[in-house]
C-alpha cells in the first residue's frame, strides 16, 4: 500500500535527483506534515519508508556538500587570481606570494 508519505519520499527524491532545490520547501513541510498523522503500519510498509528516508537523507547531505563546494569556488573565484598548484596527493595548495599574469615571452 503506498501512503502519500511514500509519495512525497519518492517526489524528494526526484527533486534532489534533479537539483531542483526551489520543489525541495514544498516538500520538506509535505514530508513533515504526512509524518505526523501516519497511521500504525506494518513492519514492512514502516521499513519501507525508513529506508527511504534514509536515502534521502544520503542525498541531502550530499547535495548539501554540491553546495558549499560551490560556494567555496565562487568566493574564490570572486577573490581574485592566484595561482595554485597541487601537491602529490591531489590537495590543492597556492603559493606564496602575489600571482602574476602570465604572458608570452
Amino acid at each position: 500500500m503506498a501512503t502519500t508519505l511514500d509519495s512525497l519520499l519518492d517526489a524528494t527524491r526526484d527533486a534532489l535527483l534533479a537539483g531542483d532545490f526551489a520543489a525541495l520547501a514544498g516538500l520538506g513541510a509535505g514530508v513533515a506534515a504526512e509524518a505526523d498523522r501516519l497511521p500504525v503500519l506494518d513492519a514492512v510498509a514502516a521499513q519501507r519508508l525508513r529506508s527511504k528516508a534514509e536515502r534521502n537523507e544520503r542525498l541531502l547531505q550530499a547535495a548539501g556538500r554540491g553546495l558549499r563546494a560551490a560556494r567555496d569556488r565562487m568566493a574564490e573565484i570572486a577573490s581574485g587570481p592566484s595561482l595554485a598548484t597541487y601537491d602529490s596527493h591531489g590537495r590543492k595548495a597556492s603559493l606564496a606570494g602575489p600571482a602574476r599574469a602570465l604572458g608570452r615571452f
